[in-house]
Formats: C-alpha cells, sequence, structure tokens
C-alpha cells in the first residue's frame, strides 16, 4: 500500500494527465488506454484510484472548476465600474491565453453538458457562482442602477464568457476575440450607465490617486 503522499501525487498525476488528452481531443479522446499511457501507470493503479472513467471525467471538471473558481477569486474587488470591467476583461483573456490548456479542457465539458445530468449541475453551479460575484460587486460600485438591470448585466457577462471561449477556439484569433470583446464592453457600458464623461473622471480619479500613492512613497 502505498503513502498517503504518493496515493495523493499519483491522483493528481492521473487528472493532469487527462485534462491534456482532453485539451488535444475532447472528451471521446479520453480512454482508459490512453490515460494509463499518458500518465505513466498501469491499469491497476488507474482502477485503484478510479472505479470508473465517469469518475475520472467528475473529478477532473471540478478540478478544472476549482482552478477558475480560486483564479477569478485572486482578482481583488474594483473600486469603480472601469475597474470591474477592466478585472472582468483581464479574468476572461487571461484563462484563455494563459491557461490555454484548461480553458480547452472545459470547452469540451461545455458540450457535454447537454447530454449529461451530472456535468450539467456542475457548470450551472460555477455559472452561479460568478454571476452572484460579478452581481456583488456591481451592486456596491453601481448605486443608482436598478437591482434588475445589475443582474442582467452579471448574467450577461457570464454569456459573453461563453462566447468568447467558443469563439476563441472556432477561429484562435486574438485580434477577433479583442474585437468581439469591445463590443461586447460598450454593451455592458451603456447597461451600467457608464459615459464618457464617467469614464474620464474614474480615469482621472485613478491616475490622482497613484499620484497621491508615489508621492507618499
Amino acid at each position: 500500500m502505498c503513502p498517503n503522499g504518493n496515493a495523493d501525487l499519483t491522483r493528481s498525476l492521473i487528472i493532469n494527465s487527462a485534462i491534456q488528452i482532453i485539451s488535444q481531443g475532447g472528451l471521446s479522446a479520453l480512454t482508459a488506454g490512453k490515460l494509463i499511457e499518458q500518465a505513466g501507470i498501469s491499469k491497476g493503479g488507474l482502477y485503484h484510484h478510479f472505479r470508473t472513467m465517469q469518475e475520472v471525467e467528475v473529478e477532473v471538471l471540478e478540478r478544472l472548476l476549482q482552478n477558475l473558481t480560486m483564479e477569478v477569486n485572486g482578482y481583488p474587488d474594483p473600486k469603480t465600474q472601469e475597474e470591474f470591467l477592466e478585472s472582468v476583461e483581464k479574468m476572461m483573456f487571461d484563462y484563455l491565453l494563459k491557461n490555454a490548456e484548461n480553458a480547452k479542457a472545459l470547452f469540451a465539458f461545455m458540450s457535454e453538458a447537454a447530454n449529461n445530468p451530472k456535468v450539467k449541475v456542475l457548470l450551472r453551479t460555477l455559472s452561479d457562482d460568478l454571476v452572484l460575484n460579478w452581481q456583488r460587486q456591481l451592486s456596491i460600485l453601481s448605486p443608482a442602477v436598478s437591482t434588475a438591470s445589475l443582474n442582467n448585466t452579471a448574467q450577461i457577462i457570464s454569456t459573453i464568457h461563453i462566447g468568447l471561449m467558443t469563439r476563441f477556439f472556432i477561429t484562435e484569433d486574438q485580434t477577433s476575440l479583442k474585437h468581439y470583446w469591445r463590443g461586447c464592453r460598450g454593451l455592458l457600458e451603456s447597461l451600467l450607465g457608464i459615459s464618457e464623461s464617467t469614464r474620464y473622471e474614474q480615469t482621472s480619479d485613478k491616475a490622482l490617486l497613484g499620484l497621491a500613492v508615489s508621492n507618499i512613497n
């Protein structure tokens, strides 16, 4: 019997290998034989940790969602509406461009959700958590905007996130992706009541704050 530390490492190796396989070939590419070869383990080693390949898929998805949630929670709360949109933009593009392997694997699970209730529940939970977090931030930053509009804005951001992922993996064109986001951001600014003058004021406030901090230092 291997020590718990080694068992955890082997389990993590299996999950990471599965993510690599799914990101390169989709869920249909994830077979026991391919996973055993990719992870460099025996058949017995695989089934010692997972009874079925379905269990592997579920844990892979849970790992992907956990990683994305940790990344989102790692961003500081924005101080202005502009900072909020910048934070959303950074989160989306960082995930696609810096964590492409995880993003591709997660995208593969999205298509599976239509026929897999377990996958659907896990993805829906992630979406709900992200939307609630955006609603919380927006309610603080946009007191003059109605609750209904803020809720709609958070839901639209979630939809845009999926749209960006879809567009990226179909075209793999960063320029097209940025143009798409620019149009979406304009819609979000309109929903939040951000005008040119408001944007200028928020940008000026940030510049003044930066100047004050530099003077103190």
